[in-house]
């Protein structure tokens, strides 16, 4: 009898194919569908075998977060982060530089929900930012943004608050931006798209991002210190 690793060896490789599950980022097959792939370290990337060739795919490859590279090291393709901070901070400007430095990765979607997209063009442009395969959307619906982001390498939403899923219902509100960000991480999930969500830290407090903070991967707080200096949190 076929005990342990042996067992399962057998028991895998004995299947049909068409009873096999294959992640769709790495490959990886098992025989039956994980949460977490072990090899890629991809949430949710299972799928039948004879499914897997229909789905995006992404790869870790040359990726880079820029300034982010050093605090969070390598990043799974589907990952939802969220940087939060008060005001005037900079996030936007963060926002940017990220954006532009996975870009050279391939190609990013940037959402300008508060600002025009030529005036954060020119940002960009001000602030050293390479435009290459970065396009600039103004849109505050979440389903237009995800329909225009599809086949993107990464997708940066700035802000969260200022968008929503429905018209008729107000952005800032916490109903609006709970939804908002499930569509945005689902959307991550699907697609394996790296998604950057900006939102604010109201001055009394972390309310902001409170909000939805547990909905996504990993928690960016940008603060700056009396004498000017930012520092970056990560929770």
């Amino acid at each position: 009898m076929l005990k342990g690793a042996a067992f399962e060896a057998h028991s895998l490789f004995g299947k049909n194919r068409a009873e096999m599950y294959a992640c769709r980022f790495c490959g990886r097959v098992e025989a039956k569908p994980l949460a977490l792939c072990p090899n890629c370290g991809t949430w949710g990337s299972f799928l039948p075998f004879g499914e897997r060739d229909l789905r995006p795919k992404a790869s870790f490859g040359p990726t880079s977060f820029g300034l982010l590279d050093g605090i969070l090291g390598r990043i799974p393709p589907g990952t939802v982060l969220l940087l939060s901070g008060e005001p005037g901070v900079g996030k936007s400007t963060l926002a940017l530089h990220v954006a532009g430095k996975l870009a050279f990765s391939g190609p990013v979607l940037y959402v300008c929900a508060e600002e025009k997209s030529e005036a954060v063009r020119e940002r960009a442009a001000r602030i050293g930012v390479c435009a290459k395969n970065l396009t600039f959307l103004e849109e505050r619906l979440v389903g237009r943004i995800l329909r225009a982001a599809e086949g993107h390498l990464g997708l940066v939403v700035d802000s969260l608050p200022m968008v929503t899923t429905r018209a008729s219902l107000s952005p800032a509100g916490v109903a609006a931006q709970r939804q908002s960000a499930v569509e945005f991480v689902r959307f991550a999930r699907g697609a394996g798209v790296y998604v950057f969500l900006v939102t604010h830290v109201a001055k009394r407090g972390l309310s902001g991002p409170k909000i939805v903070e547990h909905l996504v991967d990993v928690v960016l707080i940008l603060t700056k210190s009396a004498d000017g200096r930012r520092m970056l949190r990560v929770t």
